[in-house]
């Protein structure tokens, strides 16, 4: 039916604004982002949340709300960073809050994603998630995973066209590049009205390489070339294409190591192999910022050990920002956080255990830390029926998206009270 609303989401993890606003700046060819910002409607900025992470960041794009209220935290779903291999928050089933591919779904919609964090398991049509075994020789290679958690046959309907891709031993196949003939063999099949897909490879590059690194910037460059395959293949559906981002980035050059201090300080003990071992008190790390957690309750001889570590790391100078409780509850964050560290310009949380307090960081590019840090900003392009070519919407919040899209779908969905759906229109 021709009036039947479709709607595709592409997810360019951490990519900034000011790449679409500015691409000259940056010596950019992304003649398709281009033209769907003159098209459509654009933001010149989204703030994030807290931490600006991906996985928290996904949830709030799907449910409207913080990760106060949706329950998705960060990225590990584990506290103990002493596990050899820690958890991601995978599975839908995470989400307190109720999803975009719910109220789609109970309308009666079809439903589609490819690769969107905190899917697995979810109420979606045609799903292949973001999942992959952290134990994995190459995590990023494991495919096997994400087909076990698809929806059943799905994974084996697209494999004719995935496999050449799944095969290459030479890894020149991107991520994003296997994510689009997916996505494309499955619109070319089941025409969903809603579909979800999660770009990655940006990401990746930025924290290596730093995110306007040249590395970097050939990853938004390759994306862009996805996005218009996506934007022709769909152009004849009369669909609303979205792109949007998670989070931006800055750049990074020393690497912080709190569990170092913890350990000097007994909050961690070590085993008879050397490990370390975990305590009362757990840690989750987000890049651009640290959060501790008492996983029993902590003692008095805890608390003090935990103030001097935190000493120390101010001595640093790597703490921008200790964030309390009350400050904590106001971002609309962690509320079993004890506290949590927001990284100082140039620096960066990690999650070793050995080494020097502060070392010479491996990566160039982060993001976790508090929204409203220049540089972490979101972006959002919308074209599509009865969206007004080259409008400006301003600076706007992620919590705003997810009824944005609900609009476009025509779903009468609860909002987040205080949160409005943007006007995209003149």
């Amino acid at each position: 039916m021709a009036d039947v609303p479709r709607l595709v989401v592409l997810s360019v993890d951490g990519m900034r604004p000011d790449f679409y606003r500015r691409p000259e700046e940056f010596g950019l060819k992304i003649p398709n982002l281009g033209r769907l910002v003159s098209a459509g409607a654009s933001a010149d900025a989204v703030e994030s949340i807290y931490p600006s992470t991906t996985y928290p960041a996904h949830a709030t794009l799907v449910t409207g709300v913080p990760p106060r209220v949706h329950g998705v935290y960060s990225h590990l779903a584990s506290r103990d960073p002493t596990e050899k291999a820690r958890v991601w928050h995978w599975f839908a089933n995470a989400l307190q809050a109720p999803a975009l591919w719910d109220a789609a779904r109970a309308a009666g919609l079809k439903t589609a994603a490819i690769s969107w964090p905190v899917s697995a398991s979810a109420a979606i049509d045609y799903n292949i998630p973001e999942i992959w075994d952290p134990a994995a020789p190459d995590p990023e290679r494991d495919f096997a995973t994400a087909g076990r958690h698809s929806t059943p046959g799905l994974f084996e309907e697209l494999s004719p066209v995935l496999r050449p891709f799944l095969d290459d031993t030479n890894n020149t196949t991107t991520s994003d590049r296997l994510r689009t003939e997916a996505a494309l063999e499955l619109w070319r099949r089941h025409r969903p009205n809603l579909l979800l897909i999660h770009f990655i490879h940006y990401d990746a590059l930025a924290h290596r390489y730093g995110p306007t690194a040249p590395e970097s910037l050939a990853a938004i460059e390759e994306v862009d070339a996805e996005i218009g395959r996506i934007a022709e293949a769909v152009e004849s559906d009369a669909v609303t294409l979205v792109v949007l981002s998670d989070h931006g980035f800055v750049p990074v050059e020393r690497d912080v190591a709190p569990h170092v201090v913890m350990l000097e300080e007994k909050l961690f003990d070590r085993g008879a192999d050397g490990r370390p071992v975990r305590k009362r008190l757990g840690t989750i790390h987000a890049g651009g910022s640290f959060a501790f957690y008492a996983l029993e309750p902590p003692t008095r001889d805890d608390l003090h050990a935990l103030e001097r570590a935190i000493q120390k790391l101010c001595y640093t100078e790597a703490v921008g920002k200790i964030v309390d409780q009350p400050a904590l509850e106001a971002l609309g964050a962690d509320p079993k956080a004890v506290l949590m560290l927001d990284a100082s310009p140039g620096f960066y949380f990690s999650d070793r255990f050995e080494g020097a307090l502060v070392e010479p960081g491996r990566d160039r590019g982060a993001h976790g830390h508090l929204p409203d840090t220049p540089g972490l900003e979101a972006s959002l392009i919308a074209v599509g029926p009865g969206i007004t070519g080259g409008k400006n919407v301003g600076r706007i919040t992620l919590t705003q998206i997810a009824a944005t899209l609900a609009r476009i779908l025509d779903l009468g969905w609860a909002r987040r009270p205080g949160v409005e759906p943007l006007d995209l229109k003149d």
